[in-house]
């Protein structure tokens, strides 16, 4: 079988930054992967690859129905047929089937012949089902697809994708997705959205992702079948999206169309390039359009690879820094649908909500209406709701409106930037006891400012801010200047235990990893065994053995319903553990 890994590295909003690796060979989640044609190459898989490509798809169906490529596949391998040493991901002849309505393969068969050439991940020859098409249809072909995914997990040597399909009926999709992550599959790629994305569709396009994703197990990357404009890659990765394929690179050079993250430009419109990739700082338009028609398609094609590669590292770097919101909010200005698509998406509040960090590297920026209704600032306010009730004093806030007024020198109150400058007192050494209550509830939930009833909390000298938490000689924990939220200490975390009932705040783990939890070491998602549904990314937590007893505090990078699943990669990274 395949060696297939998967683990999260970063995360804002529902995107991730992670690391997949497929039989030795590993990539950066959200990656793209170019679109090879097997019969008309316009740029080397190998130039790809030293472009920093390290995934590529192509189409096992045309390989297969051509029968020099299939001798040769057979015979050498598709990578060497490629020339390329990456990963290889191929397609079924699924597109074809959508396109010209039959294919002259069977399941089984494309299935076996991707084994049998190599491939790194194959995909079973799902129906894919266009967009509006009647529900009866689309039930259908489901169940085809369904039937077909059973018989691939029965022979399959090899990781695989498995598509959810079922049209623009989200209540089907999500069908699809929970009835493929019953089985044994590595990746779901969401099907037939082409038409959608075509169409300019995208609000359309949110929908069928969110109901999928919904659906499906959250341990394993999910593919966007199709989708490979640099326009929509911010929207579609905080929407949960890790993988892309497209051919638009190639399709569009031929057509003399040049990509922009913000949209397509004909070349015969532009007199200047916006762009510095090695392609635009060598020629100008004009000497483009000049060129033969072949050597203006593949540097066009060259092009558009750059500037997909600057987007998806944009993306990216937005994660590292908590600014995915930032980004799509600019992006979705490029086009009305696509401002129509990020309203959308943010009406799905509970599931964003769910997979949003608890804290950020960089401050809330109110850039825009619609920034008041990111996940961010709506937990803020709900959670502040609760705050109020035990400390009802309150101060107001321009952008979040009436808070607590103890609650004014945590993420996001304090690090935020709007029109208007927010500025909060010093607390007094009176006061900081107070704070420290109010923010221990809003960090971990009603009844955890009990743990902290009777701190001493320490004041810089500096700044005048708290730091240090104490009580009786013993450390509780600090106040972070970056933030304004709560790092526990061991005295800390056994209070935060005895005062939240179980299962809150807690992550389970198994007796193989409790020595070594006890003794300050990191978590791994695979000893895992249960975890409050409640906690989310970024979240500090209480370490728990089977019995409840605590052994470790730290930071998780999952969500509790992620620590419950994945069996790969960091859970918890422990500050520090109960020796016994």
């Amino acid at each position: 079988m395949a060696d297939f890994r998967f683990e999260v590295k970063a995360r804002d909003a529902a995107g991730r930054i992670g690391k997949l690796t497929v039989n030795g060979k590993t990539i950066e989640t959200p990656a793209i992967m170019p679109v090879i044609n097997p019969k008309q190459l316009i740029v080397a898989p190998k130039e790809l690859k030293e472009m920093g490509f390290g995934m590529v798809i192509t189409n096992s169906y045309i390989i297969y129905k051509t029968p020099e490529l299939r001798e040769r596949a057979l015979e050498e391998g598709i990578h060497k047929l490629l020339d390329y040493d990456g990963i290889i991901e191929v397609d079924s002849g699924s597109f074809q089937l959508m396109r010209y309505g039959g294919v002259e393969v069977t399941n089984g068969e494309i299935v076996r012949f991707q084994h049998d050439i190599g491939v790194d991940i194959g995909t079973f020859l799902d129906i894919p089902t266009p967009p509006d098409t009647p529900r009866e249809k689309a039930e259908e072909d489901l169940r085809i697809t369904l039937e077909r995914a059973k018989e691939a997990e029965g022979i399959k040597e090899i990781a695989m994708n498995a598509a959810v399909q079922g049209s623009t009926y989200p209540d089907l999709r999500t069908y699809a997705a929970r009835e493929l992550s019953k089985m044994n599959f590595e990746i779901h790629p969401i099907g037939a959205v082409v038409p959608l994305m075509e169409g300019y569709r995208y609000k359309d396009l949110v929908d069928v992702v969110i109901a999928s994703k919904q659906g499906l197990r959250p341990d394993r990357p999910v593919h966007l079948f199709g989708a490979g404009h640099p326009m929509i890659f911010a929207l579609a990765v905080a929407m949960g999206i890790d993988l892309f394929d497209s051919a638009s690179y190639a399709l569009y050079a031929k057509d003399d169309r040049y990509l922009t993250p913000e949209g397509t430009k004909r070349l015969e419109e532009l007199e200047y390039f916006p762009c510095s990739c090695p392609v635009c700082s060598r020629y100008t338009p004009q000497e483009l359009r000049e060129m033969p028609k072949e050597e203006r398609t593949r540097l066009l094609a060259l092009h558009n690879l750059w500037v997909i590669k600057e987007e998806l590292n944009r993306v990216k770097q937005a994660i590292k820094e908590g600014t995915l919101w930032e980004l799509v909010d600019e992006r979705a200005r490029g086009h009305p649908k696509l401002y129509a698509a990020y309203k959308r998406l943010l009406e799905y509040r509970e599931y964003l909500e769910k997979n949003e960090p608890v804290t950020k590297a960089s401050a809330f920026f109110k850039v825009s209406e619609e920034a008041l209704k990111w996940p961010t600032a709506v937990r803020a306010r709900e959670r502040a709701g609760r705050v109020k009730v035990k400390f009802p004093e309150t101060i107001n806030h321009p952008i979040f409106g009436e808070i607590p007024k103890y609650l004014g020198l945590s993420y996001p109150f304090a690090q935020s930037e709007g029109e208007e400058d927010f500025t909060i007192e010093r607390p007094s050494k009176e006061e900081a006891r107070n704070y420290v209550m109010a923010i221990a509830e809003y960090q971990f939930g009603e009844g955890a400012g009990e743990a902290f009833k009777d701190a001493f909390v320490e004041l810089s000298r500096k700044t005048g801010m708290p730091r240090q938490i104490k009580a009786r000689g013993k450390h509780l924990a600090t106040f972070r200047a970056e933030d304004g939220l709560l790092t526990l200490g061991i005295e800390g975390a056994r209070r935060l235990h005895e005062v939240l009932p179980f299962p809150r705040m807690r992550v389970v783990v198994d007796e193989d990893a409790e020595p070594f939890a006890r003794k300050g070491k990191n978590v791994f998602a695979k000893f895992v065994v249960d975890a409050d549904p409640n906690i989310r990314p970024y979240d500090e937590v209480l370490v728990v053995n089977k019995n409840d007893e605590l052994l470790a505090t730290g930071q998780t990078l999952l969500n509790g319903e992620e620590l419950r699943v994945f069996q790969q990669g960091l859970a918890v990274k422990v500050r520090r553990g109960v020796e016994k």
